[in-house]
Formats: structure tokens, sequence, C-alpha cells
């Protein structure tokens, strides 16, 4: 055959491919099917903390003071005079061994002196302060707008269910109004972000301004976050996914103008590290995640959660916790108990489940399966 006959014919055989293409669109179309154009993007979660939102004067008779001051209060509801209790609270801070052990050992079992960390529920309650604003963010779980719900205030939607706010909001290093961050939140974050698998995201849709048939699914990496030159999470990086059913979560739900909603009956759930969450499971899980136009994400997660999963972080700490970032650890405690609004024991009538809303932020990565690091086509790109 001549070098003009072989071009001849590729280029009857291109032809006949394209019409071969275009039939089989055109019989898919009348077949009522749609052609594929379903995208699904990938992001790292860049920050993740309690849904705070404080405003002036939310806390009647002002937030929970300092621990060196609430100790002074914590030793007087076991039987120490004022004089007393700020004796012991100095030496305690001035290093002295004994006193240091007082404070730690307040709780009270029968006739012995217990670690209070250990034993919230053998101290005193301290009556800390809470939340009585009427701001609060999350949402509304249980379809009713009572006494104890928020109005959330970048929605303007009412009978907002987020009883962990209302609990913990008058706690000083835990006060945050958006975009601001909690003091503490934002050193646990950056403590845990050089050890603690990342926390992974990706939602698919046909349109990410509009769409009534979209997904969001939550996972874990294998791999911890990685870093920018000024310490952030770094974008564009490639994880592989944790098979592990434990952090695994699909969502369906709706885009409506940039933002993904979903409101459901599911768990929510995700393995996390001992210093800030070490396992999060949300009953009913609700989302609202914007979708920025810079290719990040920011929003909130929520439902009823186990307050003892709030907890036991905080207790975990112990001492030093409770110093360091002025928290009275056996307080929380009293006070997530207290707020509880969901899932009664049968037998004491007690909840079990605490409203909450968590923010979470994330910025743009690539997510390939564990099982062929490098050789699954990532998430970010259309399927």
């Amino acid at each position: 055959m001549s070098p003009g006959s072989e071009g001849e014919a590729r280029l009857m055989s291109v032809h006949i491919a394209k019409k071969a293409a275009v039939a089989a669109l055109i019989a898919a179309m009348a077949a009522g099917v749609s052609p594929a154009s379903a995208e699904t993007r990938g992001y790292v979660v860049s920050w993740f903390t309690h849904g705070m939102y404080n405003v002036e004067g939310d806390c009647p008779g002002g937030i929970n003071p300092p621990i060196e001051k609430q100790w002074v209060k914590d030793l007087m509801d076991i039987g120490k005079t004022k004089e007393e209790a700020e004796k012991l609270v100095m030496e305690a801070l001035n290093g002295n061994r004994a006193s240091y052990e007082t404070i730690v050992n307040r709780g009270r079992v029968g006739d012995k002196w217990v670690n209070a960390y250990n034993n919230p529920q053998a101290v005193k309650d301290p009556q800390m302060t809470w939340v009585h604003s009427k701001q609060g963010i999350g949402f509304d779980l249980d379809g009713r707008d009572g006494p104890n719900s928020f109005e959330d205030p970048e929605t303007g939607e009412k009978g907002i269910d987020n009883q962990m706010f209302r609990a913990l909001g008058c706690i000083n290093n835990l006060r945050a109004k958006p975009p601001l961050r909690s003091s503490d939140t934002e050193q646990w974050w950056y403590l845990i972000q050089d050890y603690q698998p990342a926390w992974l995201i990706s939602i698919t849709a046909d349109d990410f301004k509009n769409d009534d048939a979209a997904t969001i699914t939550f996972q874990r990496a294998l791999e911890h976050p990685s870093r920018d030159a000024n310490s952030a999470t770094r974008a564009n990086m490639t994880y592989r996914v944790d098979g592990d059913p434990r952090s695994h979560t699909e969502i369906k739900g709706r885009i409506k103008d940039g933002v993904f909603h979903a409101a459901t009956e599911q768990t929510l759930s995700m393995v996390g590290d001992l210093l800030v969450m070490h396992k999060l499971d949300l009953h009913k899980a609700h989302v609202r995640m914007k979708i920025l136009d810079d290719g990040s994400i920011d929003g909130y997660i929520g439902g009823y959660q186990p307050w003892l999963q709030v907890f036991y972080p905080i207790g975990a700490g112990g001492n030093a916790f409770e110093m360091n970032v002025n928290h009275d650890i056996p307080g929380i405690y009293y006070l997530l108990k207290k707020h509880a609004d969901a899932e009664p024991d049968p037998k004491t009538g007690e909840n079990a489940a605490i409203s909450a809303a968590w923010r979470i932020e994330g910025v743009p990565a690539f997510l390939v399966p564990a099982e062929t690091p490098g050789k699954q086509q990532a998430t970010n790109v259309s399927r």
C-alpha cells in the first residue's frame, strides 16, 4: 500500500470511530441515559474545633475564673478555709508536692481521697457558668424550637441544637467567634498535626454550585498532614486512604449556591487522637460545607455525640492539662452531663449524648486508594 493510501486509511478509521461515538451518544440520550459528568474533589482537613459563637455578655456574671481561683473554690468545697485553700494553691504553683497532691486528689470515695481527673463524679459539682445566649451555630436536630435552642447567626435558622457550645462556651480558652479560633484548640491542632493521620473529605457532584444529588465522604489517611512554610496544612498533596471502616462515612445531600447540605439519620464516625478527639461519633449527622472559590472548604458537621467522647481527651490531660489550659476538669464533666440532651438511659433516664457542632476546614488534596499507591487515578479529576 502506498504512503498516501495508508494516510487515507487512518483518516477513514478516525472518521468511523467518531461516527460510532456519536451514534452511541445519541442512542444513550434516546434511552434516557445521560453521559457521565460527575467530578470528585478531594480535601485534607486543615482545621477542626468546637462550633463556638461567643458574643459579649453571653456568660452572666462573667466567664469561669482562671484555674488558680477555681482551685481555691474547689478546696473550700472539701472543707478548707479560704486562707488554707489560698495557701495550698500558692504552694502548689511554687512546686510543693504535697500541696499539689491535695489538689489532684480532691475527689472523695468513702473515706479515701482519690484522683479528681480519673474520678470526676467523686468531686462536688463546682457549679461552673455556661452560655445563656440565644445565638449559636449548628443544626436543628429534633425539629423543635425549644427554650434551650439557639438561632444560627449565619443562616438565621431557629431551633438550633448545640448544647456542647452552651456547656463549654464560658471557659475562656475555648471561647471563639468565627473566623477567630479558640486558643486551646489552636494549640491542640498544631500539636497533633505531625503524628495524627490526616482526616480526608471528598465531594462528588455534577455541578459544584447547584446539584440535588451530591455526595460527601469522610475518611482517614495513612499519612499525617503535610505542612507548608507557614506551618499551615499544605494544599495539593497526595494521601492514601485508610480502608478502616471506622473512619469511612458517605453521606448524600445537595449543593445549593456552592454550599453542601445534608440532614441524615446516619452516624458520622472518625478515629482521631486522644489529645483532641479519640473517637468522633455523630448520630443523626448533619453537614453544612461551603465550597469556596479558592478550592478550599469551610463549614460545620453536627449531630448527637456521646458526651463522654467530648470529656475523655480533657480528663486524660490530668493536672497538667488543668493547669496549662485553665480548665477545671471535674467542672467540665458536670457541665457536659448537665446539658446532655439526647439518648436517655432506659434505667436512669440520664442522657448519654449531647447535641454538638464542630467547625471543619479543608484544603485541596489528591486521594488515592492505599492498596495501589501511585497507580490509581486520584480524586480531584473528572470521572
